[in-house]
């Protein structure tokens, strides 16, 4: 199916990419970040073709990384041949891939991240001016794109396992990782064993004989399974732990994502899901903070996938 075109943007944006790709009759194309190996981990059995594309920046650089980058970025954009149908799945990587596709004559459909919920996020907003839809989890999420916005539901993978509880707490802040949390974590004497996936974070400055870690399994879903609960940042893996396993959450906010979602929308998304939150562990009093939230985690809310909607659309439109 060459007439689709998928940018997985990194981190969660390629978790989006693949949950669509398991729903689609036949494999597709793909766009990810040049030098993400996750990415191309995560996405090479769906994919016929790969581009790579550099991204402008991650959450935690700066604006002048992007304009370094650029040239490259525009260049390789613009080469992509056209596809009838493109999903940008965010992130400022999305943005001249889709772009040069809608000027080619593709029709752009964008998604909104799953924790915005009283801003857009900014590469969505640019997108959605030139683009046809913007697919949506929410129903709360509508009122960010009046005309442009489609609700399908949550966008998540097909589960591929059954839910069990086999005792452990999975921490896990994607590819970034989120250290103050890691370091809050292994000093809080937690009497249950830990599993961490620190993402770019060295692994080895974790590991005890109580805490299982590791920097990236493609195969994350199967520590979620069987988690007993899982405490994350305002990421989509919060998403995944609530509807395709119904694990009770901890969402704990990271202040380093700046150009990330805000406080009130991290609050928002963590209310719909019946997720515990939880500030930056800079704001903590003490450990009792994480103590007391393990104890007393919120039971989660009950949701339908949303991606076959998603899918199902997406054909319509070929």
């Amino acid at each position: 199916m060459t007439r689709i075109l998928i940018i997985a943007s990194g981190g969660g944006h390629t978790g989006f990419a693949r949950a669509i790709a398991q729903y689609l009759p036949e494999k597709v194309d793909f766009v990810i970040p040049t030098n993400d190996p996750y990415s191309r981990q995560m996405i090479s059995q769906y994919a016929n073709k790969i581009y790579e594309i550099p991204k402008g920046r991650e959450p935690d650089e700066s604006s002048l990384v992007l304009f370094k980058r650029l040239f490259s970025t525009i260049v390789k954009s613009a080469n992509i041949k056209k596809y009838d149908l493109i999903i940008a799945t965010g992130s400022n990587h999305s943005i001249f891939p889709s772009f040069f596709q809608y000027l080619k004559g593709g029709k752009v459909y964008g998604i909104e991240s799953q924790d915005r919920l009283i801003t857009k996020g900014k590469a969505i907003s640019i997108i959605s001016n030139y683009g046809k839809g913007v697919f949506l989890h929410w129903q709360e999420q509508r009122k960010l794109y009046e005309k442009k916005g489609i609700v399908v539901g949550p966008i998540v993978e097909k589960p591929k396992y059954e839910s069990k509880d086999e005792g452990y707490i999975l921490v896990t802040t994607g590819s970034m990782g989120f250290k103050r949390l890691f370091d809050a974590i292994v000093k809080s004497a937690i009497r249950k064993r830990i599993v961490i996936q620190t993402g770019k974070i060295d692994p080895t400055i974790y590991r005890s004989q109580n805490v299982t870690t590791f920097s990236f399994d493609p195969d994350l879903e199967k520590w979620i399974a069987n988690a007993s609960l899982v405490i994350t940042h305002q990421g989509k893996t919060a998403m995944e732990a609530v509807v395709m396993y119904r694990k009770p959450v901890i969402m704990v906010y990271n202040n380093d994502w700046k150009s990330a979602t805000t406080l009130s929308d991290a609050k928002k998304y963590a209310e719909i899901l019946g997720a515990t939150f939880l500030s930056d562990p800079i704001t903590w009093s003490d450990y009792n903070v994480l103590l007391e939230a393990i104890e007393h985690a919120n039971e989660p809310n009950v949701f339908d996938i949303g991606t076959p909607n998603l899918v199902k659309h997406v054909l319509s439109e070929l």
